[in-house]
């Protein structure tokens, strides 16, 4: 089992640091070009939101991430220091209602390419922990 973590200050600044992180381990673990792209969108979902909603955009907070490969398994954790919330209770951005909204989409693009398997909530925070099938 392959696993690697990134703690990154909670700015939208830090995200090409994920980037090259995501990369790395995917160069390491041999995946696909078009599974890199479809993990780098998904992770930038989580971490966008994690900034935004979770840190709520607060200065002195941290994001971090890890990815842990076992097989065809890819299982990666998004974690801010924020308190959570149920995704079912999102609306639907394919609704025509919400369409012209200009936030919301986040987790349906991350479900387009994951599974949600759980939001683990500690006392420092919440982690999103996604499953891919890699390829």
């Amino acid at each position: 089992m392959t696993y690697d973590e990134i703690v990154l200050p909670s700015r939208y600044s830090e995200y090409p640091a994920l980037y090259d992180f995501i990369n790395s381990f995917s160069e390491q673990e041999g995946y696909s070009s078009l599974f890199v792209d479809d993990l780098q969108l998904s992770l930038k979902e989580a971490f966008v939101n994690a900034v935004k909603h979770g840190n709520q955009e607060r200065d002195g907070l941290t994001v971090s991430c890890s990815l842990s490969a076992k097989g065809k398994l890819l299982f990666a954790s998004i974690k801010d220091c924020g308190n959570g919330f149920d995704p079912d209770q999102l609306l639907n951005p394919v609704d025509p209602r919400h369409c012209l909204l200009l936030s919301g989409r986040g987790v349906y693009i991350i479900r387009a390419v994951a599974e949600i398997i759980s939001f683990e909530h500690c006392k420092d925070g919440t982690a999103m922990i996604l499953r891919y099938i890699t390829h």
